[in-house]
């Protein structure tokens, strides 16, 4: 039997409702609408014709549609940002209350930190005051009182042993070391006792500069001098260039020499004036490098302590003492030298260590206790300051060339103690001074910016634009070149910045043939030439083609 196909027919127009014909044709409106507008433009009359419309009316239905659409769109869009400007409120809000949490927890932890200060700072008061107390007492009676101390503070016995230690010596010193001996029976020379220091130094150190070695003997004999004679104490810095260079030895050597001598580490300011108003020592600091570098406390008490009559005021128990930091130091450490600030280095006498080799014989230090040579040594220097303080005191040494106002300072005791030995000393200690004031005492960056521009106006002429000088001092220093190690040359700002200490500011010049511009005039220069250049140098006016230019004027109008 064959299959039978029977065609499908739509159902009649005439049977639908007038419901079901609205609703296909606003489906078919809607389709209409979501097309593109060339598409549905091209359907509009089939689809017209399909439903029994007319064509115009078909077409403002889609449009009217469209236009519904797109109002629909805006709407929901605005909704849609009006949700996230309320989500955005909503999380500033919440981020402004974790703020103001986040605030008002630090500003607690700042309050709880500034009375945490406050308790400490009145705890270290309360303790200087204790400690101050306990050092006027009998010594029998420290231990008692620094237990019973650390018991009411709540803290540890041993760290306020420690601390009484820095500034009162908490145990007896061996008296060779403290300086108390009898005087040497009999008149002491003093070439003689210069040659024994130098070579009793040598004995148990290689010091292998020479003038290293002339100045620390000369120490030697200053210390003696130095608590009834000095008016300035110059700082003896003994530096090396890496460890193992026996910096410390040599301290030792000089400590067993010198009278009250004590040697310390990492002392704090507080501790270092009571410390030397209590004992007036030699005082001996090891590992200056990392001390000094980083207690700027400690170093204004250094500085200050190099000229005599300078005081520390400090209010103990409602009364005010004033402490005395005046006193001889010597400080060691690894390159020590940059470690310190410009006023310091002025105010030292830097000498230098190096390693010894292994073909180097010295006897070992441990055997000095036992060495009864320094036993005399001391003893003749008792004797021999007692002799000659009066010659030393109205000594007027000549000084070398150069050697000026802090400079001449440092070593004028130094120079009257080897004016008084006689002989070679005198030249000796002289040159010792000269090489290692050359070596080492560098001056501060605007002496050396005042150098560079007297060879400039030597070179090109008595007026220099601030470009000229800022394009030629790189060539003449690393430190012109990369300044402050910012690796980038010095600019004409920081140029007049080094400068305005020495009253010299850029002003407008008027180079010959060339318009006027921001520069400098040598005649600005004369009074830093003269005063901060050195007498020689500071006197020469520094001349250059401008003046050349000029005379020949000068003479070709007459």
């Amino acid at each position: 039997m064959a299959d039978e196909v029977i065609k499908f027919r739509p159902p009649s127009v005439d049977s639908e409702t007038d419901a079901e014909r609205a609703g296909r044709l606003t489906s078919e409106v809607e389709r209409l609408a979501r097309l593109p507008l060339v598409e549905w433009m091209f359907y509009v009359d089939e689809v017209a014709k399909k439903h029994g419309i007319a064509p115009a009316k078909l077409k403002q239905m889609v449009e009217a549609v469209i236009k519904a659409n797109e109002k629909k769109a805006r709407e929901d869009k605005a909704e849609d940002r009006q949700r996230e400007q309320r989500v955005e409120k909503k999380q500033a809000t919440e981020r402004r209350e974790q703020q103001r949490a986040s605030e008002r927890q630090q500003r607690q932890q700042e309050r709880e930190q500034a009375r945490a200060d406050r308790e400490a700072r009145e705890r270290q008061r309360e303790r200087d005051r204790e400690l101050v107390e306990i050092s006027k007492l009998p010594r029998a009676e420290h231990e008692l009182r620094l237990v019973a101390l650390a018991e009411r503070l709540g803290e540890d016995p041993e760290v306020l042993r420690d601390e009484f230690a820095q500034f009162v010596s908490t145990e007896e010193e061996a008296s060779v070391a403290a300086g108390e001996v009898e005087p040497w029976p009999e008149p002491v020379d003093t070439k003689t006792l210069l040659d024994d220091v130098l070579v009793q130094l040598r004995r148990y150190a290689a010091i292998h500069d020479d003038a290293s070695a002339i100045m620390h003997t000369v120490a030697v004999p200053f210390a003696w001098c130095h608590d009834d004679l000095a008016t300035y104490s110059p700082i003896l810095a003994v530096q090396g260039a890496d460890v193992d260079s026996a910096k410390t030895t040599l301290c030792q050597l000089l400590a067993l020499l010198t009278p009250r001598s004590h040697m310390i580490v990492k002392p704090t300011g507080p501790s270092l004036y009571r410390l030397i108003d209590h004992k007036r020592p030699t005082l001996f600091i090891d590992n200056g490098d990392k001390l000094l570098a980083r207690d700027r406390d400690l170093t204004d008490i250094v500085d200050s302590s190099w000229t005599r009559g300078i005081r520390i005021p400090r209010v103990v128990d409602g009364h005010i003492y004033e402490f005395d930091p005046f006193c001889f130091k010597i400080i060691n450490g690894v390159d020590l030298l940059p470690h310190l600030g410009a006023a310091t280095r002025s105010r030292c006498i830097v000498t230098e260590m190096w390693p010894k080799l292994p073909d180097e014989k010295v006897v070992e230090f441990k055997h000095a206790k036992d060495d009864e040579r320094f036993t005399v040594l001391r003893r003749k220097l008792t004797r021999w300051f007692a002799d000659n303080k009066a010659a030393i005191e109205s000594a007027v040494p000549i000084m070398p060339e150069g050697f000026n106002n802090r400079l001449k300072e440092n070593y004028v005791l130094f120079f009257a103690i080897a004016d008084l030995a006689g002989g070679d000393w005198s030249k000796k200690v002289r040159a010792a001074a000269v090489k290692l004031t050359r070596e080492y005492n560098v001056p501060s960056l605007g002496r050396r910016l005042l150098a560079v521009f007297h060879v400039l106006f030597s070179r090109c002429g008595k007026l220099l634009t601030s470009k000229q000088v800022e394009d030629a001092l790189p060539a003449y220093g690393d430190e012109w070149a990369s300044y402050r190690n910012r690796g980038r040359p010095i600019n004409r700002w920081e140029i007049a910045q080094l400068l305005r200490p020495y009253k010299i500011i850029p002003g407008v010049i008027h180079p010959r043939g060339r318009p006027a511009d921001r520069g400098y005039d040598a005649t600005w220069f004369e009074t830093a030439f003269k005063h901060f250049l050195g007498q020689e140098l500071g006197k020469t006016s520094p001349r250059g083609r401008t003046v050349v230019r000029r005379r020949r004027r000068q003479r070709k109008h007459k």
